[in-house]
């Protein structure tokens, strides 16, 4: 029995200690139906995300109390996953009544209602979306007795420290009505805010204007820089009152606190308002602009460490801060009798006083007065400013009026100036007939002597081309005559042979012999395709162009230019070097031309050699190198030598007509000034020229492939 009896004590202790923890401390009762919407109470935080917290049977005595107006447990937890409970009792009387949830916050947040999930509002996982639902209604049923909202929210903490710039002081808020009530209370709420919305899309044209006009004004005049600074204030009041237009049913509370945020901290650009009366009235002393920035800007760091002080400093005491020194210059101006200078004093004393008043007022007339305060100063200015330019364009016209007089005088002036100029040109006139004469005849002996030089360097390359055919003759005629010589041997032989009948040795005699006529002939072809190559190169041609072989052109002119030289020289030697390019593919050039242009260059380079070996000696090598590639669609042509180098001083007029640096008699100057016109003008290549005096030269020819 005692047993029993133990048994039961313990089983009825259990009892009344899980009643005891299953029985919140606070609740929250409504009896009976509210007439306005109802800020329940009695809230419990805990920070972390155990998704158990939703359901109605857990103890949560132990949880820190909450309260929606204060955030101060959210922003000293660590933790940025929080749920509230509040446990609400509904009485009897309420059981057939239709309730809704009215939720501001600036949080990401799932709903609970009797552990079950009703609604969510933005994004928890992963990355925090924080979605403000702006208090619209949200149908529940509750019926008579107890019940359960747990919610489940994930914080962005800067938007709560820095909340005065987002403009909603809570983390999270829950109000309760009837639907009904509920679905009024927002509608009228809607209509204000879209009232709201009417009068800011107003100020918002009403801004535009305003900056493109006085955008415009300077784009027109860039000397009337008060246009471009006033530009700027407008913009600011453009961007602030959509500022407040957009986030209005914005319900991305990140998109809200950084439109605010720039918007806000925009306002230290209410600088230019001053600056614009010191550039109205020429005003020079800008200590207190200075002052006034700096305090501006070191405002800015105080929205970490005080929102509240740094929203009012920005918002409220800069404009004030501004408008006082734009009444201070004003009075300064009125005492030095600008003109305007009235205008700015009592347009400036306006917006000071409903800046002030707007201030002190509190509500929605405090918030008129202020628009009205930031509406007040814009439009006085731009008056003042209109009839600034009014009365510049009057002085403007005026003065127009004394320079068309000025003109008319003018004009009577340059008619006696014409008569005088008219009787001088006659004058001139008859000098100039006489003189042009005179250039004529001068002109017409110019352009013989230029084609007498021109021929001149025409037979000067003939005559050089002639020396190096000579050579290229002179080595096949060499066999011929010698294997003409053997040829009469063997015939003498022959006959011999004959007439001992020795038919086996006549048989290899004419063998022989056979060899040294095919040799012959080889050699006679060989001197015959020579004169007519070389001949063919030489003549003055068709100025057609044909398909030619660069590598072979460039080789037989450099034999020819070498053994012209040592016709001359015979003590002259140079090691010649090539780097034939043997892909590079025909190209379509006249090779008459192409070829005198290749001339010219070796008969250079080898002059170039030839002068330095005489001041070197036997230690210098002369050497001249021509080598043949292809780039970007191009045929280049080098010719390079070891020789005396150009100058640098005159390597811009080597190209000029009749140029040289050789003794008078030995050069006409003609040569490369022909070559540039060839390459450039007949061909439409480049000619480019690197040197180092002392040290060589390099000309490359670049001819485009057709």
């Amino acid at each position: 029995m005692k047993k029993t009896c133990t048994t039961l004590l313990i089983l009825l202790i259990l009892w009344v200690n899980a009643m005891a923890r299953a029985t919140p401390d606070t609740v929250f009762k409504l009896e009976k139906q509210p007439l306005m919407d109802t800020i329940p109470t009695g809230w419990k935080i805990h920070a972390g995300n155990n998704p158990r917290w939703a359901m109605p049977g857990l103890d949560d005595k132990r949880w820190t109390d909450f309260d929606p107006a204060s955030n101060a447990v959210i922003l000293n937890n660590k933790g940025d996953n929080f749920w509230l409970r509040l446990h609400l009792i509904i009485g009897d009387s309420l059981k057939t009544t239709d309730f809704a949830f009215m939720i501001e916050q600036n949080v990401a947040s799932e709903i609970y209602l009797d552990g079950k999930l009703i609604k969510t509002y933005g994004t928890i996982a992963h990355q925090v979306n924080p979605y403000n639902p702006h208090g619209f209604p949200l149908p529940v049923k509750l019926s008579a007795g107890k019940h359960l909202i747990a919610v489940h929210f994930a914080a962005c903490k800067y938007l709560l420290k820095y909340q005065d710039l987002g403009n909603s002081a809570y983390a999270f808020n829950l109000v309760i009505n009837t639907q009904g009530n509920a679905e009024i209370n927002y509608a009228e709420t809607a209509d204000t805010e879209n009232q709201s919305m009417g009068h800011n899309l107003l100020l918002i044209g009403m801004f535009f204007i305003l900056t493109i006009t006085h955008l415009a004004s300077y784009l027109y005049y860039r000397k009337q820089k008060a246009h471009l600074y006033y530009a700027f204030i407008t913009f600011i009041l453009l961007f602030a009152t959509y500022t407040n237009f957009a986030v209005t049913n914005q319900h991305s509370a990140l998109i809200t606190f950084w439109l605010s945020t720039i918007a806000t901290v925009g306002f230290i650009g209410f600088v230019f308002l001053p600056l614009t009366i010191y550039e109205l009235f020429d005003y020079r002393n800008r200590v207190a602009i200075k002052v006034i920035l700096t305090f501006s800007a070191l405002t800015i760091p105080v929205i970490w460490i005080n929102t509240t002080y740094a929203f009012r400093l920005l918002f409220y005491i800069t404009p004030l801060v501004n408008a006082t020194e734009c009444l201070r210059v004003g009075i300064w101006a009125l005492k030095h009798k600008k003109r305007g200078a009235l205008f700015v004093v009592a347009g400036s004393f306006l917006f000071l006083s409903l800046l002030v008043v707007a201030n002190l007022i509190p509500g929605n007339w405090g918030e008129a007065l202020f628009v009205l305060s930031l509406i007040s100063l814009p439009i006085g200015m731009t008056v003042f400013l209109a009839i600034r330019t009014a009365i510049t364009y009057r002085s403007l016209e005026i003065k127009l009026v004394e320079v068309q007089e000025l003109s008319h005088q003018n004009m009577q002036f340059q008619l006696e100036k014409q008569q005088m100029l008219a009787q001088q040109n006659t004058i001139l006139e008859e000098q100039v007939i006489e003189r042009t004469a005179e250039l004529s005849q001068s002109l017409a002996s110019l352009k013989a002597t230029q084609t007498q030089l021109i021929q001149t360097e025409k037979m000067a390359s003939l005559g050089e081309l002639t020396a190096g055919i000579a050579h290229e003759i002179q080595n096949p005629l060499n066999f011929i005559n010698n294997f003409s010589e053997v040829s009469r041997e063997l015939l003498t032989e022959l006959k011999d042979e004959l007439s001992a009948g020795n038919t086996e040795d006549v048989l290899a005699i004419a063998g022989d012999l056979d060899q040294s006529l095919e040799k012959i002939n080889t050699h006679g072809k060989r001197a015959d395709s020579i004169v007519k190559g070389m001949l063919e190169h030489s003549k003055a041609g068709s100025g057609t162009k044909e398909a030619t072989d660069i590598n072979k052109l460039a080789d037989e002119y450099l034999r020819l230019a070498y053994h012209g030289l040592r016709a001359k020289d015979k003590s002259f030697n140079a090691e010649l070097i090539t780097h034939f390019d043997e892909s590079l593919p025909l190209v379509n050039i006249i090779p008459q031309d192409i070829g005198r242009v290749m001339l010219n260059l070796f008969n250079n380079a080898f002059y170039a050699v030839q002068q330095k070996q005489k001041k070197a000696g036997s230690v210098y090598k002369p050497a001249v190198e021509v080598s043949t590639s292809i780039e970007n669609e191009n045929i280049l042509i080098s010719v390079k030598d070891n020789g005396i180098g150009i100058p640098d001083a005159i390597k811009d007029k080597i190209m000029q007509p009749f140029f040289t640096t050789k003794p008078t008699g030995e050069g006409t100057g003609l040569g490369l000034s022909l070559t540039y016109d060839m390459v450039v003008k007949g061909h439409g290549g480049n000619i480019q020229v690197t040197s180092i005096e002392g040290e060589g030269s390099e000309f490359i020819i670049q001819l485009p492939i057709e």
